[in-house]
């Protein structure tokens, strides 16, 4: 399964799976979604960001810090 690139409410990216109307961890709001942050570890709310518009750091960041898997 994909994972999609998240930015929390404090500025955290990291990868999540995002379908688009399923969520099991999360509660959404509209195009936002208020789940557990793996870098803060608490819940937040979270938005998908453009990959194009991150630096290569953010990008390897996001990438390698990972929620739990379930959708």
């Amino acid at each position: 399964m994909e994972r999609t690139i998240v930015r929390c409410d404090s500025g955290a990216f990291y990868s999540t799976i995002w379908i688009p109307l399923v969520s099991f961890k999360a509660i959404r709001f509209g195009s936002a979604r208020f789940q557990r942050c793996p870098v803060h570890r608490r819940w937040e709310r979270a938005v998908q960001v453009d990959v194009a518009a991150l630096t290569y750091d953010e990008r390897r960041q996001a990438k390698s810090t990972v929620d739990i898997g379930i959708p």
